[in-house]
């Protein structure tokens, strides 16, 4: 019997190496387990740290398409509208070469209202009895514009209505300074 009762004595000390063993794992297994929650607690903070990041960037860059989607819509409209203006122009010009040249068949316009001006200040002049005030006017403008240009007959003429009236004014010019001559000067008394 001794022998059997020191079988059971030499398993205790087994099962105090046992449970120190067991006690020592059970608490690496915990630390290890709260090492690991640290660490994807951490790892967790970090990822939401980047998605607040991305999530911002995301919503600056929505911003700024947004932006140029409004510039974009906004540089159509003016273009629509100055395409507006620009048919209107052109319908006003009322030109062959205003459909292709806008600036050109403006110039014209302008051109031949200084004409129309020139012709206006001739008649002014002629009425007036001021024949040399209506010569300079009149020299002045084919300084500026040839006579075949006035006439019509080059190819940037001007039109018919421009071309009678510049030969009125001519002819009449010419009346009144051969009647001028005609007279005797009675400057002396």
């Amino acid at each position: 019997m001794d022998e059997q009762n020191k079988q059971p004595e030499q398993n205790k000390p087994e099962k105090k190496l046992s449970r120190t063993t067991l006690t020592f794992y059970i608490v690496g297994l915990f630390s290890v387990a709260i090492a690991l929650i640290l660490i994807s607690y951490v790892a967790q903070s970090r990822a939401d740290k980047q998605v607040k990041n991305l999530s911002s960037q995301l919503t600056q860059q929505q911003t700024v398409a947004q932006g140029a989607t409004q510039k974009v819509e906004d540089l159509q409209k003016q273009y629509d509208m100055q395409n507006t203006a620009l048919d209107k122009v052109r319908k006003t010009l009322d030109s062959e070469q205003a459909a292709t040249d806008v600036v050109g068949a403006t110039e014209q316009r302008m051109e031949e209202r200084e004409v129309y001006q020139y012709l206006a200040q001739i008649g002014v002049s002629l009425a007036a009895k001021q024949t040399a005030d209506a010569r300079k006017t009149y020299d002045e403008m084919l300084t500026k514009y040839s006579e075949e240009r006035l006439l019509g007959s080059s190819e940037d003429g001007f039109d018919e209505n421009i071309s009678k009236l510049f030969q009125s004014a001519k002819a009449t010019l010419e009346q009144a300074e051969q009647a001028q001559d005609a007279e005797p000067n009675d400057t002396e008394e």
